[in-house]
């Protein structure tokens, strides 16, 4: 698999992200809640820029041979990530809620509106670079971007390609609402309320995509190493 095949998936699933994409939107629609959420969304931005270029410096440090036992963990580790992932997606899934039942929403988030452009900025940043699943996503991203690169220049754009495409759901919105017109923020009011409803199963499919991919991916090593 080449270098995109691997790094596009890894993107996207930081980018949909449903908890911090709602609370994005109750930013940017609460009265006077544009400059917090671009605020939020530029932080989101750094935070994942800052996590895929020190993840990418930590991973070089790394011994990167080709012994047996190198091999196995190039085919074990996402082998073993990927099924711990669609057990837990599957477990969520029996434990959702049922349709139409009401979904209660966590209490920083429904804070988030009262916020600062300075205090959502600094929000931003820290969940974007320390969230669990971003790490694991950046670190990936890091190792994945330094065995396709060799030279600095190349290393640079890959960064700067996977933070983008990792913050394009946060981007968007923000822009979307500073140039679209009352037609675009009529819908951006309507994906908040389908996110608030369906968040539990987007959460799930989320979850099971990454296992799926991490299976493929582990699937796609050892055969990469049998016929090599």
């Amino acid at each position: 698999m080449n270098e995109w095949g691997q790094l596009l998936p890894l993107a996207l699933t930081i980018a949909l992200s449903p908890l911090p994409l709602a609370g994005l939107l109750l930013i940017l629609l609460a009265p006077d809640g544009f400059k917090a959420a671009a605020g939020f969304s530029i932080g989101w931005f750094i935070g994942v820029l800052f996590s895929a270029t020190l993840l990418a410096l930590l991973s070089s440090l790394l011994p990167h041979d080709r012994s047996v036992g190198t091999r196995t963990l190039q085919v074990a580790v996402p082998l073993l990530l990927g099924i711990i992932l669609i057990v837990l997606g599957l477990v969520q899934w029996h434990d959702r809620p049922q349709r139409g039942a009401e979904v209660p929403l966590p209490r920083w988030l429904n804070a988030l509106d009262r916020l600062t452009p300075v205090r959502a900025t600094i929000i931003g940043v820290g969940y974007a670079a320390f969230r669990p699943k971003n790490l694991v996503m950046a670190a990936a991203a890091g190792v994945v971007i330094l065995g396709a690169h060799s030279d600095p220049t190349g290393i640079v754009i890959s960064v700067a390609v996977f933070t983008a495409l990792a913050s394009i759901t946060m981007l968007g919105p923000v822009l979307a609402y500073a140039f679209g017109g009352p037609a675009v923020r009529e819908k951006l009011v309507r994906l908040r309320g389908w996110l608030v409803r369906n968040m539990p199963v987007i959460t799930v499919i989320t979850v099971l995509l990454l296992g799926v991919f991490l299976v493929l991916v582990g699937l796609g090593e050892w055969a990469g190493q049998l016929f090599r």
